[in-house]
């Protein structure tokens, strides 16, 4: 049977961006929930994916193995039509089967048994239903075009005949904002979804995506991620559940505890960041349950430099480097290994004072536990 895919990213209904995206194209552990979503369709055995997203944004995977979808961009006000004219492409290219998300959120959905239950009752539309929510996740009989027209022309909130749901209960999460964003990294890096951390296991527990720098002395402890082209200087932390997503910059010794630094995101010297979500030259305070702009670059900033800049700056950092690492490769002492770091994981940085009483579920020890042993010790493995 020829099943294919149409996942729609807009922004109406939803809650808001934060650093300037949709929630389903903020990347998460080196993914979004789009990247994510297309892996299901694929791994599932879709023959095509269309992917319709209102805005000039685009979308291109980085590296992940999987093909993407095809995506289209519209105005708002021509969304609903261009994504029932991507249903239409999809049946005349010989579809049968159509599942449509809508995303808003990320939903580990039992794809075999959606498009099961539909053939089963003989659908021509079936819904999925989370507890009694209904989720804009739906199976479409491509013959039913009317059906299909009706749904698209409702903005899915109608069906022309019943439309049966099937119950979901895998993992969802709805990423409505900063503390979804933040649980969506927690739940990814402790392995609690099906789906996983992009890049490659550096230790265990420790994933870093191609390109990543990590630098002599920095500090990875386990769960973390730092993603693509991502820089963390000398002397930084990264700990508890932390995710450095591609292109971002941690300078010198500056602690991220806790904490989601989305793409293209630069955090000063010297700083404690903890329990945030920061991007887009903001800083979101899950404990304070508040956003705020940082207009102080040396603090936090957002990094837009044009490649040719990057390239220059890539290349003089370079031949800055060399030396120095051929100096201390002849003439340097050999630096004594890092100690224990198995109860420092377990206890907040002294100088985040009265933040440490924030109950995040990375703070417990259930994270720590899952990578435990040599896992837990802090130990200088730069890739530089």
């Amino acid at each position: 049977m020829d099943i294919r895919g149409l996942v729609l990213i807009n922004s109406e209904g939803m809650n808001g961006e934060f650093s300037g995206l949709p929630p389903a194209l903020v990347e998460v552990a080196g993914k979004s929930a789009l990247q994510r979503t297309t892996e299901r369709l694929r791994q599932f055995g879709a023959a095509e994916i269309k992917a319709v997203i209102e805005g000039p944004v685009t979308f291109a995977p980085r590296g992940n193995g999987i093909t993407g979808p095809k995506c289209i961009t519209t105005s708002r006000e021509r969304f609903w039509r261009v994504a029932e004219n991507a249903f239409a492409e999809l049946v005349q290219d010989g579809a049968e089967l159509v599942l449509l998300f809508r995303l808003g959120g990320y939903a580990e959905i039992d794809i075999e048994r959606l498009v099961q239950f539909h053939l089963d009752q003989h659908c021509r539309v079936s819904q999925v239903s989370y507890g009694i929510e209904s989720l804009e996740i739906f199976c479409i009989s491509a013959s039913r075009r009317n059906d299909a027209a009706s749904l698209f022309r409702s903005q899915l909130t109608k069906c022309r005949s019943d439309c049966p749901s099937v119950e979901h209960t895998g993992y969802m999460n709805p990423l409505a904002g900063p503390t979804d964003l933040r649980q969506f990294a927690i739940d990814i890096l402790t392995l609690k979804t099906e789906t996983r951390p992009g890049g490659k296991p550096l230790r265990p527990g420790v994933w870093v995506s191609p390109g990543a720098q990590i630098e002599k002395g920095a500090r990875l402890l386990a769960p973390a991620f730092i993603g693509a082209f991502a820089k963390v200087r000398a002397g930084a932390v990264i700990t508890r559940c932390t995710s450095v997503e591609h292109h971002s910059q941690i300078d010198c010794g500056t602690v991220v505890e806790n904490s989601s630094i989305l793409p293209y995101s630069y955090v000063g010297a010297g700083l404690d960041i903890a329990h945030s979500v920061v991007g887009a030259g903001q800083l979101a305070s899950l404990r304070r349950d508040t956003v705020v702009d940082v207009r102080d670059g040396k603090l936090i900033a957002h990094l837009a430099a044009t490649s040719g800049r990057k390239l220059l700056g890539s290349a003089t950092e370079f031949l800055a480097y060399l030396p120095k690492q051929v100096w201390q490769g002849m003439f340097g002492a050999r630096r004594r290994l890092e100690p224990d770091f198995n109860t420092a994981l377990r206890q907040a940085s002294p100088s985040l004072g009265t933040a440490s009483g924030y109950q995040a579920p990375a703070c417990d020890t259930e994270a720590a536990d899952k990578f435990s042993g040599s896992l837990a010790v802090a130990r200088r493995y730069g890739n530089q």
